[in-house]
């Protein structure tokens, strides 16, 4: 699966709010849910377990949590953008997270879904998508931006 391929316009959710890491879950989960058609508790729960194994924050702003979930038939991923930034996970020495790609997969895809993490890592080292990504004013925009850098990348 091609990152600029999995990520829908319906799966993008932009100016979110929330205070701390314990919220950003449970607004990742119920906003992901609502429009992939997934139970929010069963979402969240699983993030928030793979988030107690360690910080799927990567720096400069910017996180990918990542989970496994039973009975999903394709990686689903999302991406949640809040308005201010929270101190996620292991932010001591890096910024508040603001951003969030999320990817949700089968159990048996495992390729499949280190290889969505892998694109994402690959495309987020970019400072200019980083930016336009935390400055984008609507969804086309964020799309657009990944589109490019992942074409640049040959992804």
């Amino acid at each position: 699966m091609k990152i600029r391929d999995g990520v829908r316009p319906e799966l993008v959710f932009l100016d979110l709010v929330a205070h701390e890491d314990e919220t950003v879950i449970a607004t990742i989960a119920r906003e992901l849910a609502r429009a992939a058609d997934l139970d929010p508790v069963l979402v969240e729960g699983a993030l928030a377990e793979r988030e107690e194994l360690g910080s799927t924050s990567v720096g400069n702003g910017f996180a990918i949590p990542h989970c496994k979930l039973p009975d999903l038939e394709h990686i689903v991923v999302g991406l949640a953008r809040f308005g201010v930034g929270v101190d996620f996970g292991d932010t001591k020495n890096q910024a508040d997270v603001s951003f969030f790609f999320v990817v949700l997969s089968p159990p048996d895809q495992p390729a499949e879904h280190l290889q969505v993490l892998s694109q994402i890592a690959r495309i987020l080292k970019s400072a200019d998508l980083r930016q336009e990504l935390l400055s984008s004013a609507d969804v086309a925009s964020v799309l657009t931006a990944i589109d490019h850098a992942a074409e640049r990348e040959g992804l």
